[in-house]
């Protein structure tokens, strides 16, 4: 494994002429703004470029995903002369379609993230866990090249970046965060189109699945600085609601005034998904998360609980969580 600079990346993506690009699982915004922004600019520059993407993204991103692979064979693989990862923090969830990591190893393999837990250990690595978003690091490396830069490259790492940062309003929003962003304006990004596909987009279903959360699922404990909420599979099926388009729901609990850490929890064949929020440094979610071989960002994680029952995993976060803020 060898770590990179980043005055190294642009050398290695210009000496490609096939580049596979992968993500993690259940692609955020983040995820796909990086993978097709990069995408659309290595085919600026002449190289042949594919997104895979065995899963299918969530339904407010569809107009994000132009043409991508689905599927993918060692045989297949062996064409490409770079696999180019982003935004994907561990093996675990990766979206390789199947290709176990050791095979990608075998190759020459560039990961490029900025979560600060990166245990990918791909050949090649750019880890920046100072940068708000994967789509940050992209931006920035094709804006310091000679290249141009359309605006639909800007367009998708604009999403990526307002994605991750809530609208610039979460704490990894700095000022080298905002003076890219401008920059990417300034290229031609259609804010607007963004802003409206991705924030101002949501189906009555949606609303009323929210609406429900709120009034019969949202708990609280440590006099109201833990909001939590269970989605049992009965609440899906009412509306018709798939756990790919939950991003967001958590901001719904951390929204309330007197809340420090926020929870949402879900069950999946390996276990209990929990999600966490927080929104004051004073109380990382990270290594609570780490403690369950899960991990992400301080104030944004998430693991997988293996538990026999809901009740079980609610009263083992409530010690964890009431240890984490005092209570």
């Amino acid at each position: 494994m060898s770590l990179l600079i980043q005055e190294d990346i642009l050398p290695v993506l210009e000496q490609a002429s096939r580049v596979l690009i992968m993500t993690h699982l259940r692609p955020d915004g983040d995820a796909l703004g990086s993978s097709f922004g990069m995408c659309a600019y290595l085919r600026s520059l002449g190289k042949e470029a594919q997104v895979l993407l065995p899963e299918e993204p969530p339904e407010r991103y569809l107009t994000f995903c132009p043409e991508r692979l689905r599927s993918m064979t060692l045989e297949e693989l062996d064409c490409y002369d770079l696999l180019l990862l982003l935004d994907c923090a561990n093996p675990e969830r990766l979206g390789s379609a199947g290709i176990p990591v050791e095979e990608l190893r075998r190759r020459h393999f560039l990961s490029v993230d900025h979560h600060p837990n990166n245990c990918v250990r791909a050949s090649f690595e750019f880890l920046d866990p100072q940068a708000c978003s994967t789509c940050e690091i992209a931006a920035r490396i094709a804006q310091a090249g000679p290249h141009p830069v359309s605006a639909e490259c800007a367009t998708f790492w604009l999403a990526g970046m307002m994605t991750d940062t809530g609208c610039f309003r979460f704490s990894n929003t700095d000022g080298d965060a905002l003076r890219i962003a401008a920059k990417l304006l300034d290229l031609g990004a259609d804010l607007e189109g963004v802003v409206n596909t991705l924030f101002f987009n949501k189906s009555l279903r949606q609303l009323n699945f929210e609406a429900e959360l709120i009034h019969e699922r949202l708990q609280f404990a440590c006099n109201g600085r833990f909001a939590y909420a269970y989605i049992p599979e009965e609440m899906l099926e009412k509306y018709h609601f798939r756990l790919r388009e939950d991003e967001g729901l958590i901001d719904i609990l951390r929204g309330v005034d007197t809340v420090k850490i926020a929870m949402l929890v879900h069950r999946q064949p390996e276990g209990f998904k929990i999600s966490l929020r927080s929104k004051d440094h004073v109380y990382p979610v990270r290594p609570l998360a780490a403690r369950y071989h899960g991990g992400g960002h301080d104030m944004a994680a998430g693991a997988t609980i293996s538990a026999d029952s809901w009740e079980a995993v609610e009263a083992l976060m409530l010690k964890e969580v009431s240890a984490l803020l005092g209570c």
